[in-house]
């Protein structure tokens, strides 16, 4: 029924451009749109009150017929989403035309029944939340629309995926939910009933054809989820539908998410199976500020910081959301992570010219304010290994939850705005961003990093976890005690931020695997740890300093290396000390790294500790 009221409105509205709900009124016109776009789209209303409130002020010097095609639009928007009641869609449609009425309210119109605005599924709570900007989309994109010649709309409007081509290239529509809505109201046997970009990726992730290209080319995107339906047909029959049995594949994302481990903050993501419940009370209020996330994973090499950080980093993927990763290093700067002037060629190749370029955070805050109901991520591996003060800059102040501005929202309307090198216009980080990031306690300390940017965070402590190991043994060797034994000594010589992670004895199944390890992995970072001091190096892997199994001591003698030069070298000897071949290492020499000494006879019975 809804797809043959949306055929009629086709017919009625965008090529006849007369009323759908008070007839022999020519409304879908260019005039009324005029209007429209000069009072509401350009003119967005920044003061108190609720969206309602704010429509009346922007409306007041509109013709009654203006009014009542805002009144249609709205009608149109809502039509196929279930987020609003019938009873509150006919209530808030009359509340718009009230404002200047134009003819009698068509109470008995069949276009108001419940039958037609019970909608086709939920569009999740954004779409309410941002309902000011789906109808200034729906604005401008039907201005474009009724002002084409009459041959020109047919085409558009009976040619699926030139409408979609037609309403993906508006700019308004960037980041707006109506696309997806309008092109299932439209054309529902090429496009599927799902109302946001967000469970479009989920559902395109899932079968694993998702390309990143999808974000910018909306239909790409239904494209391939057309050719999905063709084979998903052959499998489960005529009906495909990715919110309910036979596919359902909403519920299997679910399935499958529940069965991994649980991560460190949860998602919440918004389904388009049916009601919000909450979303009458959304359907006029401003959206609150979220919360955003400043995460930092933190502790010594190999615990883990990049396995949870990248635990995080598919969570966001499966959930379709938006993400970019960056890795932190010495030469990183403020140009490579923000943006900065940046000398390119000219289009005729024959000169240079200086030109902004906007690096991967300020992109993606662009795409996150273009869609405010979705959630970003921001990745960075290994944080501290730059002048972070340096690389962040206003951002320091500006990532602060507190200072965040809400996404979509205009410049200065709330949280704190500033205005970038290079960028006339006013910046300010959007609430729907988190940063993930992960910091080796081994390069730097959190008490060495910037106090501004330690008040940002939240830090989360990755400490070895001996208790990881798997398998436990090799041989006659136990893992997990040699690990704890090496991290025990480290700790008392240093800290607990230079001790070893447990991911290099993860998988190790046979002797020669934890011979390389410990000689490739093990003493080359405790090497680094006591540059230059090779007994504390032997101390903390044999805990003394008397032969070992693992290492060769020699003298070096400076009386017969510099023959005749002892006053320049001195004549002290040295102790050089090298690491033996790993293949002559026994389970019983391994052992004897953290198991407790035999008592021996004389004087080291006396000294023999466990």
């Amino acid at each position: 029924m809804i797809f043959e009221v949306a055929n009629a409105f086709k017919r009625t509205c965008l090529l006849e451009q007369e009323s759908m709900l008070f007839s022999g009124k020519a409304l879908w016109t260019t005039e009324h749109f005029a209007a429209l776009t000069q009072h509401f789209a350009l003119q967005p209303e920044m003061g108190v009150g609720g969206f309602y409130d704010k429509l009346r002020l922007q409306l007041a010097s509109c013709e009654a017929d203006d009014v009542a095609l805002m009144a249609e639009l709205f009608w149109l928007v809502q039509l196929p989403a279930s987020n609003l009641s019938p009873d509150m869609k006919v209530a808030r449609c009359n509340e718009i035309w009230s404002i200047k009425p134009a003819a009698r309210w068509p109470t008995t119109s069949p276009f108001l029944s419940k039958k037609i605005l019970s909608g086709l599924g939920s569009a999740g709570p954004g779409y309410n939340n941002y309902l000011p900007r789906e109808l200034a989309f729906a604005v401008i994109a039907f201005a474009d629309l009724v002002a084409k010649p009459l041959a020109e709309r047919e085409a558009l409007l009976n040619d699926a995926w030139a409408f979609a081509a037609w309403l993906n290239a508006i700019p308004a529509g960037k980041g707006r939910q109506l696309y997806h809505t309008l092109c299932h109201l439209f054309f529902p046997e090429t496009f599927e009933r799902i109302f946001s970009q967000g469970n479009k990726n989920r559902v395109t992730r899932f079968y694993k054809i998702w390309r990143a290209e999808f974000n910018d080319d909306r239909p790409a995107m239904d494209l391939a989820l057309l050719e999905l339906r063709k084979s998903l047909e052959l499998e489960y029959g005529d009906v495909v539908d990715h919110y309910a049995p036979p596919v359902d594949t909403m519920a299997k994302i679910e399935a499958a998410k529940a069965k991994t481990e649980p991560q460190i903050i949860d998602k919440i993501v918004a389904f388009e199976s049916g009601q919000t419940a909450d979303a009458e009370a959304e359907d006029a209020a401003a959206p609150a500020l979220r919360r955003a996330d400043n995460l930092i994973f933190y502790g010594p090499p190999g615990t883990g910081k990049t396995y949870a950080m990248q635990a995080r980093m598919r969570t966001a993927f499966d959930d379709g959301e938006d993400y970019v990763f960056v890795a932190f290093h010495p030469s990183y700067s403020y140009e490579d992570f923000v943006g900065g002037l940046r000398p390119t060629s000219t289009a005729d190749g024959k000169g240079i010219k200086v030109e902004f370029h906007k690096g991967p955070f300020l992109l993606l805050c662009e795409r996150a304010h273009a869609s405010p109901a979705q959630r970003f991520t921001v990745f960075i591996d290994e944080i501290n290994r730059s002048n972070v003060a340096k690389v962040f800059g206003e951002l320091i102040t500006l990532i602060e939850p507190s200072k965040r501005v809400a996404a979509g929202s205009a410049a200065n309307e709330s949280g704190a705005w500033v205005t970038l090198p290079g960028l006339n216009e006013p910046f300010g980080v959007p609430d729907n961003i988190d940063f993930v990031a992960t910091m080796n306690t081994a390069d730097r300390s959190i008490a060495q990093m910037d106090l501004a940017l330690r008040r940002r965070f939240r830090f989360q402590a990755c400490p070895p976890d001996p208790d990881a190991i798997e398998p436990r043994t090799v041989g006659t060797v136990d893992l997990r005690a040699l690990l704890q034994r090496l991290n025990d000594r480290l700790e008392y010589l240093l800290d607990r931020e230079h001790v070893i992670g447990h991911a290099p004895f993860i998988g190790i199944t046979a002797l020669p695997e934890l011979q390389q390890v410990l000689a490739q992995r093990v003493i080359p970072l405790l090497e680094e740890y006591f540059f230059d001091d090779p007994d504390k190096v032997q101390l903390v892997l044999t805990g003394h300093t008397k032969a070992s199994p693992f290492f060769v001591r020699s003298a070096l003698n400076p009386a017969t290396l510099f023959l005749g030069g002892k006053h320049g070298v001195g004549t002290e000897p040295r102790v050089k000390s090298t690491v033996t071949n790993p293949a002559g290492w026994s389970e019983a020499d391994i052992r004897a790294l953290y198991e407790p000494p035999r008592v021996d006879e004389g004087a080291d019975a006396a000294t023999a500790t466990a």
